[in-house]
């Protein structure tokens, strides 16, 4: 029994760590800080602003959603820099996994390891499922064509308000399935071009949101932050500053992503300067594109108004620009939800090569492709498991 607790509270050290850090051959260091920032940036921007801002800005906080977002964005901060600090001392693969085993012990690193693997997994199925409301939605804006909800959406779906499942009488999501395939073949052929066809995305929906904040700017009524903190409808969660607390816990999902940075440390050049650049700077950078994107949106209607699966493209009704904006906060949410689906597949596969490296998982987890260089068996296993959930949940 002791030498079982003995085993179960093993730690790595730093010198053990730091041996392996030094002798890795495995993986190749080719990202640079800005690919890094990039992913950091593909990973953080995503859902979070695209629908869960008009969300709590309706339902908790009102337009007090925009202290929501530097609350709980000043608190990723912190976050960020303790992964930045960490990361730099141990650039490896595994990230909160690693940190994990070298401060506390075997048992609690598979632990974290399986929780942020998990964590990842159905974040990314969420993702690709919400990816193909937006490409549908962009498509009948473009082209006033409505897919057949046949292929658009699984069997099975999940009723919040019964707390159940339930049959929707449909056949497959053909989009997300899509989508996954597309990602999954992505990361296979390697984590350089994975890197750049993320970078071009998160050029796009920055830009984007940009297009929003300043085109937007300027139709603002500021009657509509009156009263900044509704008064309380007699629950914690509805309206006053209680509300707007409770709106922090809700849109911190938002910030949620910064940690894939981490996960592909031992594939960066400098990591000891990349990773606290791209840490920080992608959590800096989302924190002023959210306010900006907050302010402008509830500034534009009437906070009531935003409980929707598309918050911006409501908030543009009260501006002239009409159609052809709506189509562009559509394009932004496809090139956000696709960084986000990248990146999270992207941490699965190192968390399932750091702990098969460690012992922990089956070595074919940590095997990687001769020629690509990437872990392409747990690659595939976390696409075919994705590719499952999204041919029958919807």
């Amino acid at each position: 029994m002791k030498i079982l607790f003995k085993q179960l509270i093993r730690r790595k050290p730093m010198v053990t760590l730091q041996v392996e850090i030094d002798t890795q051959i495995e993986f190749k260091r080719t990202l640079t800080w800005w690919q890094l920032l990039a992913i950091g940036l593909g990973a953080i921007i995503g859902n979070g602003i695209f629908v869960l801002s008009g969300q709590a800005a309706s339902i908790y906080a009102g337009p007090s959603v925009i202290v929501s977002f530097i609350l709980t964005g000043i608190i990723a901060l912190f976050s960020a820099s303790s992964f930045s600090e960490l990361g730099a001392m141990m650039p490896l693969a595994g990230s909160v996994y690693t940190y994990t085993y070298a401060a506390l012990g075997e048992y609690l690193a598979w632990f974290i390891g399986w929780n942020s693997i998990l964590l990842h997994l159905f974040g990314a199925m969420t993702i690709t499922v919400a990816w193909s409301g937006y490409v549908v939605k962009f498509i009948y804006l473009v082209c006033d064509l409505n897919a057949t909800r046949a292929i658009v959406q699984a069997p099975v779906g999940w009723n919040e308000t019964a707390e159940t499942f339930y049959v929707t009488g449909q056949t497959i999501n053909l989009s997300a399935i899509a989508i996954t395939i597309a990602i999954t073949v992505l990361l296979i052929i390697g984590v350089r071009e994975t890197a750049m066809v993320n970078l071009v995305l998160v050029v796009i929906k920055i830009i984007i949101l940009l297009i929003f904040i300043f085109a937007c700017c300027k139709y603002v009524n500021t009657k509509n932050y009156d009263p900044f903190f509704p008064t309380n409808l007699g629950s914690f969660s509805k309206y006053g500053v209680t509300g707007m607390l409770q709106a922090s816990t809700y849109v911190f999902f938002a910030y949620v992503g910064f940690d894939s940075v981490a996960t592909a440390a031992q594939e960066v050049k400098s990591p000891e300067k990349s990773l606290p650049i791209a840490l920080i700077g992608s959590t800096i950078i989302s924190l002023v594109l959210y306010v900006g994107v907050c302010t402008v949106m509830v500034g534009l209607v009437p906070y009531a108004s935003l409980n929707s699966d598309s918050p911006l493209s409501e908030a543009i009704t009260a501006t002239p620009y009409g159609r052809w904006l709506s189509i562009l906060m559509n394009l932004g949410g496809i090139a956000g939800l696709t960084t986000v689906g990248m990146m999270s597949v992207l941490s699965q596969t190192r968390l399932f090569y750091a702990m098969a490296h460690d012992g922990l998982l089956p070595h074919i987890f940590a095997k990687l492709h001769r020629k690509t260089n990437t872990p392409w068996i747990s690659t595939l296993i976390c696409g075919n498991c994705s590719l499952f959930f999204n041919n029958f949940l919807e």
